[in-house]
């Protein structure tokens, strides 16, 4: 058996088939008597050129170990399948496991996400305390100090 790294681009109106796309591609490789070595979800992206008047695709990687006749297959499901507007089958000496430089600026996006919405939240409850401060002190400003100031000045002079 030989290792193969797929690409394949779906139609971005199609992205939420793709979990079940992938659990078919995986199951027809492994019928085959190959294995998924990895397979990452790169999400909707930006195409360089539009394909077909499609601006946006949603981009899947997999690599896989698999026979001639299996691969063959693969190639044909993408083929029949409209919503696979791209693909592209590379071989590969060895298996790659490790995550793709794609991938990894993908999870630290995400990562920078999640620590931004983290701030929020914590920056929210005290917005809203220090909110409450503000009018809390601006209501005081606004009391009637002034005229006992006054009154003293009164009785000093």
């Amino acid at each position: 058996m030989r290792h193969y790294e797929v690409v394949f681009l779906v139609h971005p109106d199609q992205s939420d088939q793709v979990p079940g796309m992938v659990e078919r591609y995986e199951a027809l490789v492994e019928r085959g008597g190959g294995r998924v070595h990895r397979k990452e979800d790169w999400g909707r992206r930006q195409l360089t050129f539009p394909i077909a008047k499609i601006h946006k695709a949603h981009f899947l990687l997999m690599n896989i170990e698999v026979d001639r006749e299996a691969l063959n297959e693969l190639e044909s499901a993408f083929r029949f399948n409209d919503a696979v507007i791209r693909n592209l089958i590379v071989k590969r000496k060895e298996a790659i496991t490790g995550n793709s430089r794609i991938y990894e600026e993908e999870l630290k996006e995400k990562e920078k996400e999640r620590e931004r919405d983290q701030r929020r939240e914590h920056e929210q409850p005290r917005r809203a305390v220090e909110g409450g401060d503000e009018a809390a002190a601006q209501q005081k400003d606004e009391t009637p100090e002034a005229p006992a100031e006054t009154a003293n000045e009164e009785g000093a002079s």
